[in-house]
């Protein structure tokens, strides 16, 4: 059974956030006093601290190059050793705060760890900070790493590839740097199979800050998508926290510096021959330069294995909001038996979920969501979210799985400031409204 689209959303916005973050950049340095001429004393073989290509180039390369270089959305290159050296002041600030690398999720160990972490030790934050106060000292050329090699995995096997369909130059409205568009795709997928992985390829790194996949229920959800489309002009048609379709579901997620993604071995996500699928994409675009003209392409691993254990998305969270206006902090809770899950997926009986990941969503105004599951025996946290940030969601993947008991319920608390806001806040998919889910993905045992 496919989710309905009011509880399933993934990942949105950026360039407002790059923008933001460029600016804050560009004041953080000013206000150390850093200029643009070059200092002569950075480069030396006589430091006796951090230097940049000996401790901080390492960690540039593993955790930043992927958006930060040239031609990548992050809008300057950290493997520039003079560019990083300006930077240094902002670099420190911002892995401190950890809003880069960017990474909502908790993964210091008190609530679960995940594969596909971007996350420094605290030794390595500290790094950053005694370089920065040093004055950036670039040290020796002679010890640098090697330049970032960003080898991604890729699929293999049987593919279906497709692309959005069209050159689409992304047009945001009212000077503002982001354009959400949702595109229907037609796969061309003509037999019941398993998705077990994707691989989506941005057109224009520059502009892409993600993209999700959903798939379409039935003829219905169908229709009700290819009207959007075609009450707007132009290709696609907008759309904000998922694709605006009921009876759609999230099946794969893209964030900068992301490769093919498998999904957990031995597990699948159903793909009913024929359904279109709607693709999201998030772009996000620089103020100078352009036109920018994208036409991203999306891989799919299909798989016809009856042995394949079927994986669900299984939404949980609190799914009716009323939050007052004008508040520092406002909380919304909910809590989800896993009853329900058997119920709404028409499965048999079962002694438990197997969770893989998770991939948390608020909108706007939320600022920390945590998710856990109760059962008679006590609580095991799921995901901790301690600094929400719109602009960077994913799919975050266990270190190891967790089980949840039958006898369980997913219980969620997301947090939320509505400071600035005028009138009472309620779920839905628009960008004054808000969210509180957390999306499992899991399979039963």
């Amino acid at each position: 059974m496919l989710l309905p689209s009011e509880a399933i959303h993934a990942r949105e916005d950026s360039m407002q956030k790059y923008g933001f973050t460029i600016s804050a950049l560009v004041g953080l340095v000013a206000l150390t006093g850093c200029s643009g001429t070059e200092d002569p004393g950075r480069t030396t073989n006589e430091a006796t601290g951090p230097t940049y290509y000996k401790d901080i180039a390492p960690l540039v390369n593993a955790e930043c190059a992927s958006c930060h270089q040239e031609g990548a959305i992050g809008g300057f290159s950290l493997t520039d050793a003079d560019v990083a050296a300006e930077m240094a002041p902002a670099m420190a600030a911002a892995v401190a705060a950890r809003t880069m690398p960017p990474m909502p999720v908790n993964n210091d160990g008190s609530c679960n760890t995940f594969k596909n972490a971007r996350w420094l030790s605290d030794e390595q934050i500290a790094l950053f900070e005694s370089w920065s106060r040093a004055g950036a000292p670039l040290g020796d050329p002679a010890d640098a790493p090697p330049p970032p090699a960003h080898e991604v995995p890729t699929l293999s096997g049987d593919i279906v590839e497709f692309d959005i369909g069209v050159d689409y130059t992304p047009k945001p409205a009212d000077d503002k740097p982001d354009d959400y568009r949702c595109f229907i795709i037609d796969p061309g997928i003509d037999a019941d199979a398993f998705m077990t992985g994707y691989d989506i390829q941005p057109g224009d790194r520059k502009v892409v800050h993600h993209v999700v996949l959903f798939s379409l229920a039935d003829a219905n959800a169908e229709a009700d998508a290819a009207a959007m489309d075609a009450a707007e002009d132009g290709p696609g048609y907008t759309c904000f926290g998922g694709s605006g379709v009921k009876g759609s579901s999230i099946i794969a997620a893209w964030a900068p510096g992301s490769g093919a993604t498998f999904l957990p071995e031995g597990t699948g996500i159903r793909y009913g021959a024929g359904r279109k699928l709607v693709l999201q994409m998030h772009y996000n675009v620089p103020a100078m330069g352009g036109p920018f003209t994208d036409r991203s392409k999306v891989k799919l691993a299909l798989a016809k294995d009856p042995a394949l254990t079927p994986a669900f998305l299984v939404p949980t969270g609190a799914f009716e909001l009323s939050l007052p206006p004008g508040q520092e902090r406002t909380e919304a809770k909910g809590e989800l038996p896993l009853s329900w899950v058997a119920q709404q997926f028409n499965l048999p009986s079962f002694n438990g979920l197997r969770v893989f990941g998770a991939l948390p969503h608020m909108h706007m105004a939320g600022r920390t969501l945590r998710s856990v599951a109760k059962s008679p025996s006590g609580e095991q946290c799921i995901t901790d979210v301690d600094r929400w940030d719109f602009h960077w969601q994913d799919l975050w993947w266990n270190e190891t799985p967790l089980e949840v008991s039958a006898d369980s319920s997913i219980g969620i608390t997301c947090a939320y400031d509505t400071r600035g806001r005028t009138e009472t806040t309620v779920f839905g998919e628009g960008t004054g409204d808000e969210m509180c889910i957390n999306m499992l993905y899991a399979t039963v045992y």
